[in-house]
């Protein structure tokens, strides 16, 4: 299941492709492209006497960059959960701008978010007291592992909540919770397959920034449209969830299919 569920989100994103970017691409751009331009005026430092002064110059940059960031995720995020779930378009060249829809999405990413952080500390807290002393690097591996998996599992367990938000129909933290009570193993799978995915998708990037400058502007780029597909298929996948624990929606099995 959590295999199917991964494919399922590619496919809204890859298969209904042009729609994603009308929705979304604009957007993406309004921010992605300063995130391009601030590291290409402002690469990383060689020297520790740079980065103080690089981090003078760039700071109000990178703040500006960094709330457009947040923004448009948020606006591309609900326009795309309201276009899954309820066919919902928009007429203009952006999505509907709903303020009070997006600040309460906003608000419950960075409480979901929080809940994970705290979660990941107190389980790696817990297992570390005991593996870290027995079993050294190995017990550093695993505490990180498991505090990871506790994370994700709680976090994505919560996640209906942000559709439900962005289509106006709220859930409770009880509510998601209970909904997704035999979710675990497949939100494991979900969160490894998605991992490896986005690992293997950055390694031309990788490749190409040792290819010099021609080769780090090339890796940049392909950054700026990977990133575009791993934002999207990431909101994808909690569309999926909700789609799937809340509505009750199929999850085709994972294969070249149209959209349900």
């Amino acid at each position: 299941m959590g295999v199917n569920m991964f494919v399922h989100s590619v496919r809204l994103v890859l298969g209904d492709w042009r729609n994603a970017l009308r929705i979304s691409g604009l957007l993406y751009l309004i921010y992605a492209v300063p995130s391009l331009l601030l590291a290409l005026l402002f690469p990383a430092p060689s020297r520790p006497d740079q980065a103080l002064a690089a981090m003078g110059t760039s700071s109000l940059v990178s703040f500006i960059t960094l709330i457009l960031a947040i923004v448009a995720f948020v606006w591309i995020a609900v326009a795309w959960h309201r276009y899954i779930l309820l066919d919902e378009t928009s007429a203009g060249q952006l999505p509907e701008f709903n303020s009070s829809r997006l600040l309460r999405y906003g608000g419950y990413s960075l409480l979901l978010g929080l809940i994970a952080m705290v979660l990941l500390f107190i389980v790696s807290a817990v297992i570390g007291v005991v593996a870290i002393p027995l079993l050294g690097a190995v017990g550093i591996f695993i505490t990180t592992l498991l505090g990871l998996a506790a994370a994700l599992i709680v976090g994505y367990r919560l996640a209906p909540m942000l559709p439900a938000i962005a289509i106006d129909k709220p859930l409770t933290l009880g509510q998601a919770w209970e909904a997704t009570k035999n979710a675990n193993g497949p939100i494991i799978v979900l969160a490894i397959v998605s991992a490896i995915a986005a690992i293997v998708i950055d390694i031309p990037a990788i490749v190409l920034m040792l290819a010099g400058p021609i080769g780090a502007f090339l890796a940049m780029l392909w950054t700026l449209c990977t990133g575009w597909v791993k934002m999207l298929v990431g909101v994808s996948i909690l569309t999926t969830l909700y789609g799937h624990y809340i509505e009750g929606r199929a999850i085709p099995a994972a294969q070249i299919g149209a959209r349900t």
